[in-house]
């Protein structure tokens, strides 16, 4: 926290309102950035996305997964769900099983508009579940810049 000098205070809000605020105001820069990064350089700017999308979510799954075995695709679907919370994102699981995981969102947390730029940011998670378990597929069956309703994230065992 910033040290304020004697006798002038900042309201400081709940940790709960403020993390709300601040992911919040993230999530919609960096939809900002996105936008512009495509409409400056086109597929070129997709690809830049996707690389350090994909280098970030092989990343967190180091960091995580560690030397462990593999992760079953249940601790799997739980880490996607903490995922999904600490970016406050509504939702719910609506399927749980040892062959798939399926999260359904309402609305999207960045609010992507363009289903192209969903498509390579979304490269992070794809990166994630693969690099806690290569035997799983991330994919996205329903999503919101492509005209559905919600999106539908999908974790499931490779065929």
């Amino acid at each position: 926290m910033i040290k304020l000098p004697e006798g002038i205070v900042v309201e400081t809000l709940p940790c709960e309102i403020r993390y709300a605020s601040v992911v919040r105001g993230l999530t919609s820069r960096i939809k900002r950035i996105y936008d512009d990064i495509y409409k400056h350089f086109g597929e070129n700017g997709l690809a830049m996305i996707e690389k350090t999308s994909h280098a970030y979510g092989t990343e967190i799954a180091g960091w995580v997964r560690k030397d462990s075995d593999p992760w079953t695709i249940r601790e799997v679907g739980l880490y996607l769900v903490k995922v999904f919370n600490n970016m406050r994102s509504e939702g719910e699981v609506t399927e749980f099983n040892d062959k798939r995981v399926a999260i359904q969102v309402p609305c999207c947390p960045y609010p992507f508009e363009k289903v192209e730029i969903c498509r390579a940011h979304t490269t992070m998670e794809r990166a994630l579940v693969q690099g806690l378990n290569p035997e799983l597929d991330y994919e996205i069956e329903k999503n919101i810049p492509a005209g559905d309703a919600v999106c539908l994230h999908v974790l499931k065992v490779r065929e």
